[in-house]
């Protein structure tokens, strides 16, 4: 019975020891998300995480209050804990090897302390802090559900001591410069998010395609309009005063349902015709009248952009408009091209073929170092996909670089080299590059080692 009491004593101090660990650890790594969900089904015990979670002026008093406990636990055990169990051991000592004459007192008394700090150091570690780590880390919700509790309550008994020692911190970190935290430093930035989304991958979380489609999504912040549109070259558009006749031949040899309506020239659009317009308009038959597209551009008006909008504004500005079709314009107010509601889709999932696109890949491998790309195609999809750097920042396609390092209109034959690549022009359109023939350079072999020469 003797033992009892200091038994209890210091398996209170680890047990303490340990809340106060876990408590700190389990909180600090919790979910916010699922902590706000848990509070908003009406948790207390999530609700009191949240405040913790969501007020650095509360985080900082938590974590003061999580460490002023280990603190005077860990004195505890060693004070008590220590001396206690060095009384045990030197009487042991005293009665099986002092009383023999196998040991001297000081020798008992020396080697009782040296015990006592390793079994004390070995259960504080172990018991104390190892573990409650362990469960905090592995399970951090439910961890901190179980013991925020019982913690809020010990917060509030040591509130004076913690407003104290909240007073002195703050006051140390101004002195030395340190900005105080706000509620968005913990916030979890697209990189972050990006990496969350790679590791979850890698551990067979997420499957390969949904990574894809969230790192494209997070991309949209860092791209602009003037990358994905069609550009003015390409525009397939109807004259306001185009012929009826005009307008089903391009249909039908077209594979769009939008068509820009320009007056004059494609500087000038006034508005979209869709092909639902054409279809009601021959269903009416000659009681419709003639077919009016300045009416029409009217009755669809576009809207106009820059090309330096990024994708998630471009999204944006389609969703408050209701619309699925933009002119984009340069800086000096000319058409640059269009960019419609599927541009920005492709973005996110790739390329969307239907029944009526034609079927062309934006590249095509021919051999082992040799591929077959649009001119079109983005220079950050050719570096994506095969590694290719480039030193040009003001070019987006494979066809403007070619452009910009010949400083002329490029023609069939025409060679590009750059950092050991060929880029060799195949066919143009107009005055575009249509399609390119990309020579990787070779991969030089590994020096064999001499070494291995001899045997």
């Amino acid at each position: 019975m003797e033992y009892l009491l200091p038994v209890a004593i210091i398996a209170a101090l680890i047990f303490f020891n340990g809340l106060f660990v876990a408590v700190e650890f389990a909180v600090v790594a919790s979910s916010r998300a699922r902590m706000s969900q848990l509070a908003t089904a009406g948790s207390s015990s999530a609700a009191k995480v949240m405040r913790v979670l969501t007020d650095p002026t509360g985080q900082t008093r938590f974590i003061i209050m999580a460490q002023l406990g280990i603190t005077l636990s860990s004195l505890g055990l060693g004070m008590y804990g220590e001396h206690t169990i060095a009384e045990w051991i030197l009487s042991l000592l005293e009665h099986y090897g002092v009383e023999r004459g196998l040991i001297s007192v000081a020798a008992a008394h020396s080697a009782a302390l040296v015990l006592a700090i390793a079994v004390m150091t070995y259960l504080h570690v172990v018991l104390g802090e190892v573990m409650p780590k362990s469960l905090a880390l592995q399970a951090p919700e439910s961890t901190a559900l179980r013991v925020i509790g019982p913690v809020w309550l010990i917060e509030r008994v040591f509130s004076p001591a913690i407003f104290v020692l909240n007073v002195i911190a703050r006051a140390i970190t101004r002195a030395c410069g340190v900005p105080e935290r706000s509620a968005h430093d913990h916030m979890v930035s697209p990189q972050d998010l990006e990496m969350i989304v790679e590791e979850s991958s890698e551990e067979g979380l997420i499957a390969p395609s949904e990574q894809l489609y969230i790192e494209n999504i997070l991309d949209m912040r860092e791209r602009t309009v003037g990358q994905v549109m069609t550009p003015r070259t390409r525009i397939e558009g109807i004259s306001v005063d185009e012929s009826e006749r005009a307008i089903l031949q391009l249909v039908r040899q077209s594979n769009h349902s939008r068509y820009p309506i320009y007056d004059g020239d494609l500087d000038r659009i006034l508005g979209f015709f869709h092909i639902k317009d054409l279809a009601r308009h021959l269903q009416r038959g000659a009681d419709g009248g003639p077919l009016d597209l300045r009416k029409m551009a009217q009755s669809r008006p576009v809207t106009v952009v820059p090309e330096t909008l990024s994708l998630d504004q471009m999204l944006g500005r389609f969703r408050a408009e209701k619309g699925a079709l933009a002119v984009v314009i340069d800086e000096f107010g000319g058409t640059a091209g269009i960019v419609t509601f599927e541009d920005l889709l492709e973005e996110v999932v790739g390329e969307i073929q239907d029944e009526f696109d034609a079927e062309r890949a934006p590249f095509e491998i021919v051999s082992e170092r040799r591929l077959r790309v649009d001119g079109s195609l983005l220079l950050d999809e050719l570096n994506q996909h095969f590694g290719i750097d480039y030193d040009e920042e003001e070019v987006d396609t494979v066809g403007g670089l070619i452009m910009s390092r010949l400083g002329r209109i490029p023609a069939v034959g025409d060679v590009v080299e750059l950092n050991g690549v060929r880029y060799v022009v195949e066919q143009v359109a107009g005055r575009a590059v249509d399609s390119v023939l990309v020579e990787l350079p070779e991969v030089e072999a590994e020096p064999a080692d001499p070494e291995k020469n001899f045997t």
